[in-house]
């Protein structure tokens, strides 16, 4: 059995007893959408899911979807990230390594951190009071590309600013 078709079998449990546990119906589409998010890599929002689905010619509406990321975000299954953007952005919950973003808080571009010292921190961090579910770590800051824009609208600014007449104030 490859490790995409366990990590699927897992989940589809774990989804179907979590459907069981809060007397949920278990539907073709729920497990068509579970599916459809386990074969994406990355984050993604609701109109991706819609297209993925609508590619897989499985048409689902989308309250159906948006219904469906809650109930998996409920059982642990999905992660809904708190990303400035003003679309719901997801992301598949399928292995205990931690991820993390920088965040640009002007243009809100999303980049994923690739630092194996955070990763190795974040994976060593346990506590015995709290059972650890997923590790995400969110850094805010200005991109580079911001920063540059930020450097030329201030020397346009200056240049403006020299090149002003002074007023001469009476004495």
């Amino acid at each position: 059995m490859s490790d995409q078709t366990s990590l699927q079998a897992k989940v589809t449990a774990q989804f179907r007893d979590f459907l069981i546990a809060h007397q949920l119906r278990q539907t073709r589409e729920r497990f068509a959408i579970l599916e459809a998010i386990y074969d994406m890599e990355g984050t993604f929002t609701i109109e991706d899911l819609q297209q993925t689905m609508q590619d897989r010619r499985f048409p689902v509406g989308i309250a159906t979807l948006y219904q469906t990321t809650q109930l998996m975000v409920q059982a642990n299954l999905l992660i809904r990230h708190p990303f400035l953007s003003s679309a719901a952005v997801f992301e598949r919950i399928a292995d205990d390594r931690p991820h993390s973003y920088q965040i640009c808080s002007n243009c809100h571009r999303i980049t994923r951190i690739k630092s194996k010292e955070l990763a190795s921190s974040l994976e060593s961090y346990h506590t015995r009071s709290f059972h650890i579910t997923h590790r995400i770590v969110y850094v805010y800051g200005i991109c580079v590309s911001c920063q540059r824009q930020a450097r030329k609208q201030l020397k346009i600014h200056l240049q403006l600013s020299e090149n002003k007449p002074k007023k001469h104030s009476k004495k």
